[in-house]
């Protein structure tokens, strides 16, 4: 017999004084109030409810039994409060692969407000551009970057649109001067990226940049003495002057905001244009959405809420 489900109706029968005001407010059918009050009085060997036409009433020992069942009742549901609300706070070891560039100018960068704000929280963060498997390699989450995510069992959240834009620095332009028109870049040094076709967000942008201009569309192929294979060296080269880059907002905001970095070919007439990609963060369809990988994932969507006109 289910005593704790008993003892909770004997609970309310005695606080309404009726069988059938408990049962109303439980929602169970009379009879089946009846029929565990009976069990339990039986099960106990004592009567502890006195039944009159007019009312119920505990007897001596059913006072006695209740004084001491509200105390015990009241002490489970603490007890079960505390493990469900221990069981929903973000605590707990955190494994979480994420892309090299975006790990580290991104993440790693953010995580001492992140690991404030959750104390009781380890996060284990591996950086590879190798698309990890989560289930074979035991991950809560992932961050990965795609035009389009394949069909797949993992479930996703979109994190951050990413648009990029052509930069350069201060420095560079004192040196060799501004180009005025998506042609000038021919005469000057671009970052252009040395990576291979698989990567089909940077692919593209490997030999020829696109622009919108009131005489058309062109495609510029650009080269540069410096042909790094990713965004965290093409940005440090651009900052150092070495070259124009072409630099998604999420990395480059600060330096231009700082002026380190500014944009060029941005106005509405000369528009540099690539696809946009996405940002998600996903996890295994098999596994609910835990508070720590919740926490994680909206600390990262506000953390990619940037400024500069997004």
């Amino acid at each position: 017999m289910d005593n704790l489900s008993a003892i909770r109706l004997f609970l309310e029968i005695v606080k309404s004084g009726s069988f059938s005001e408990a049962a109303r407010h439980i929602g169970l059918a009379p009879s089946s109030v009846t029929r565990q009050i009976n069990a339990l009085e039986e099960e106990l060997g004592v009567r502890l409810l006195q039944r009159t036409t007019r009312q119920v009433s505990p007897t001596d020992a059913g006072r006695i039994y209740f004084n001491r069942a509200l105390l015990a009742v009241a002490e489970i549901d603490d007890m079960n409060r505390t493990v469900m609300e221990l069981d929903a706070s973000v605590r707990g070891i955190l494994k979480v692969s994420a892309p090299l560039n975006i790990g580290q100018d991104h993440i790693t960068p953010r995580l001492e407000k992140f690991l404030e704000q959750y104390p009781d929280l380890s996060l284990e963060l591996e950086l590879s551009d190798k698309v990890a498997d989560l289930v074979h390699d035991g991950f809560d989450a992932a961050i990965r970057v795609s035009v389009q995510l394949p069909d797949s069992s993992l479930i996703a959240r979109r994190l951050h649109q990413v648009k990029r834009f052509v930069c350069v620095s201060p420095a560079y332009l004192e040196k060799h001067g501004k180009p005025r028109h998506p042609q000038d870049l021919k005469d000057h040094q671009c970052l252009a990226y040395g990576v291979s076709a698989e990567n089909h967000i940077w692919s593209q942008l490997a030999k020829n940049w696109h622009f919108v201009t009131p005489g058309g569309e062109l495609d510029i192929p650009v080269s540069g003495r410096f042909r790094p294979n990713s965004s965290g060296a093409v940005l440090e080269a651009a900052l150092c002057g070495l070259g124009i880059a072409i630099l998604p907002l999420w990395q480059s905001s600060k330096y231009l905001e700082s002026g380190r970095l500014v944009r060029l070919f941005d106005s509405k007439d000369v528009r540099f244009v690539a696809p946009d990609y996405d940002i998600y963060i996903v996890y295994p369809s098999n596994r609910h959405l835990s508070p720590k990988v919740r926490a994680f994932s909206d600390f990262m969507a506000d953390s990619f809420k940037l400024k500069l006109g997004e």
